[in-house]
């Protein structure tokens, strides 16, 4: 935490000497932590000249971390102090990690498609059960339901063992989103694809498109020929959704994804990729915990069902809605 600490003030500071000051150290002290930081990283943060302090390229990617991490501990450091009596919402702990709690993990990029029938899987086995929503990447929610911290989550699963806990829900597919205005018209074996290539990417921060590059640079190769050189970097599948509609940009997704806007035309078009390398397991994880106060493997079944029955009627005969597959 030193270290991190650290970092932020020299960031905001611009300066060794003012951090070290802000933070009431020596600046020997302050470098000494700074260095360990960079060293445990295998990078080099900051660059040190006499015009003061800059981050480099690494420097800046780790900041936007660091701070949001710093305000995190910071902000559950404060609810432990401050903890205390009073009614639920003036005890925040009591809140958050209340045991008899249900508590859920989504992948952030399948957290508006799969919250409504995941909601529907838990009213059938436990109705009147309080419920602690997540949604996060698929390593930190397996980790999460490890650690017992969930007690189940919806999860990718591209390399690693498979949790001993686990059932598949399907085997989802990738798919091209591009606007409707402005943009070239991609045929539907993705032959005249490298026309956007010119055009901003839109990348989702903290995502399986950032977590697992290697698979992200093929579908690079396989739809553009190239790595893309402009990019929006996004962290809701909302904001990116309304980029679409507005043409400011394109991107893959996987297919399910989509599951809550089929009911209507989309916003954007929607070309199915046929290539193997982008099928990719989705599970439900769950914990092996007996103290649990709910039935998890009955509740973990009846959201695979829901899951399943959800996916297999949404992409059925959908043409007509701007979902088209090679061949239309």
């Amino acid at each position: 935490m030193d270290g991190l600490h650290s970092f932020i003030a020299v960031a905001r500071d611009k300066s060794i000497s003012k951090a070290a000051q802000a933070l009431h150290v020596t600046q020997p002290t302050l470098s000494a932590r700074l260095r360990k930081l960079e060293e445990n990283l295998g990078v080099k943060l900051l660059d040190r000249g006499w015009d003061g302090i800059r981050l480099t390229k690494e420097g800046r990617f780790f900041l936007s971390y660091s701070v949001d991490l710093f305000q995190q501990i910071e902000e559950a450091a404060a609810i432990l102090g401050q903890d205390g009596g009073g009614g639920i919402l003036e005890r925040p702990l009591e809140a958050i990690a209340n045991e008899k709690r249900l508590r859920i993990g989504i992948e952030s990029f399948y957290y508006p498609a799969f919250l409504p029938p995941v909601i529907e899987g838990i009213r059938t086995v436990v109705p009147d059960a309080e419920c602690r929503f997540v949604n996060k990447t698929s390593d930190l929610l397996t980790g999460m339901v490890d650690c017992e911290s969930l007690d189940f989550c919806v999860n990718f699963n591209y390399v690693g063992d498979l949790h001993p806990c686990s059932r598949l829900v399907h085997y989802d597919k990738g798919v091209l989103l591009y606007p409707k205005e402005g943009y070239p018209d991609i045929r539907t074996d993705l032959s005249n694809a490298p026309l956007l290539a010119d055009r901003p990417f839109v990348l989702f921060d903290n995502s399986p498109l950032r977590q697992y590059s290697e698979v992200t640079e093929r579908v690079f190769h396989y739809l553009l020929g190239r790595v893309p050189e402009r990019f929006h970097i996004v962290n809701d599948f909302t904001v990116m959704a309304d980029m679409l509609r507005r043409g400011f940009g394109y991107t893959f997704m996987p297919r399910s994804s989509l599951l809550h806007m089929m009911d209507a035309p989309l916003p954007f078009h929607a070309i199915e990729m046929e290539a193997e390398f982008l099928i990719s397991p989705v599970f439900i994880t769950y914990a092996q915990n007996p103290s649990s106060h709910h039935p998890i493997e009955r509740i973990a079944k009846a959201v695979t069902e829901r899951l399943k029955a959800a996916i297999d009627a949404a992409f059925q005969g959908k043409q007509a809605y701007g979902y088209r597959r090679k061949g239309d």
